[in-house]
């Protein structure tokens, strides 16, 4: 359990009260007991929740997001872990309901399709990874209101959105016309507000170039690392994906996506960045711990990733 936890989400309080929950298991295991029920008021106190709220009341709101989304989110990677250690069942977080609720790790049996390892999981070689989708990537409210759920590219919302985009541009090269203009035509001598219209006529274009340059690279690529604007506060690492349709009468869908896998070198969480400077229009795998000697490759297709940097040598 506490290996499945992705490191960033570790330091959320649903990582946290499922690191504790295993741990205390992992004790109670150590001294010959079985499985501990714990109180809500004990979690409470040993992990310094917030002092200004009752013990359930702090928890439950937890709880719920353990439930919808982070437990969810890393139950595909429990059920690799514990199918590698030839484990027949891999835990779960339950509650007892009640006055006061309890919470603990119980048990889940594998299906047998799970529980064997197949060709695939055998065949990487060393230093290749790969990745999984993450189930609860948090978006901004703009970014809900346009891919909660993909935005599907239909013919209306293409022409829509190139209308728009067109007229954002005429809008841009008429206003830098006006302000060219103004200071052509402008015979007193150069003030600071010259200066600031100056620096206006240069940036218009520039933020053009490169709001238009991203909107291109996704429609040539397929596949670009999404703007922050689209993502909730701390997310990071996320894409933006074209998912084409494989018959004429579906649209494509555009997603955002989170992708992620752990480091055989070091074992921190690799997440996916820009691959510039030495990289330049690819998307890398990076890891957290060391982001310039631990590079992966990344390819949406297999989601896998090979080593292509590394501050070591690679095995013979």
């Amino acid at each position: 359990m506490i290996e499945a936890i992705p490191s960033d989400r570790r330091q959320m309080w649903s990582g946290k009260v499922m690191a504790y929950l295993a741990s205390q298991t992992a004790l109670s295991a150590r001294q010959g007991k079985g499985p501990p029920r714990v109180p809500t008021k004990a979690i409470h106190m040993d992990l310094e929740g917030n002092p200004k709220l009752e013990p359930s009341a702090w928890l439950s709101s937890i709880w719920k997001d353990i439930e919808t989304r982070h437990y969810p989110e890393i139950e595909a990677r429990l059920i690799d872990l514990c199918r590698q250690d030839g484990l027949q069942v891999y835990p779960v977080l339950e509650k007892d309901n009640g006055k006061p609720a309890f919470y603990r790790l119980g048990v889940k049996a594998l299906l047998p399709s799970e529980c064997a390892l197949t060709e695939d999981d055998d065949a990487l070689p060393p230093n290749t990874i790969r990745y999984k989708r993450d189930l609860s990537l948090g978006l901004s409210w703009l970014g809900k209101l346009f891919f909660n759920q993909g935005l599907k590219w239909t013919p209306f919302k293409r022409y829509s959105y190139l209308s728009w985009q067109l007229l954002f541009l005429i809008s841009v090269v008429g206003f830098d016309c006006l302000l060219w203009l103004i200071l052509w035509y402008r015979k007193e001598p150069v003030t600071g507000q010259d200066l600031l219209v100056l620096a206006m006529a240069i940036g218009l274009p520039w933020g053009a170039y490169w709001h238009f340059s991203g909107i291109f690279r996704l429609f040539e690529d397929r596949i670009i690392i999404a703007p922050e604007w689209m993502l909730a506060w701390k997310e990071f690492g996320a894409t933006v994906e074209i998912s084409r349709s494989k018959t004429t009468d579906a649209p494509s869908t555009i997603h955002v996506h989170r992708y992620s896998a752990n480091c055989p070198i070091c074992e921190w969480m690799v997440k996916l960045d820009r691959g510039e400077p030495d990289f330049p229009r690819r998307i890398v795998g990076r890891c957290e711990e060391h982001p310039r000697e631990h590079v992966f490759s990344f390819d949406r297709g297999s989601n896998r990733g090979v080593l292509i940097q590394s501050g070591i040598r690679p095995p013979s």
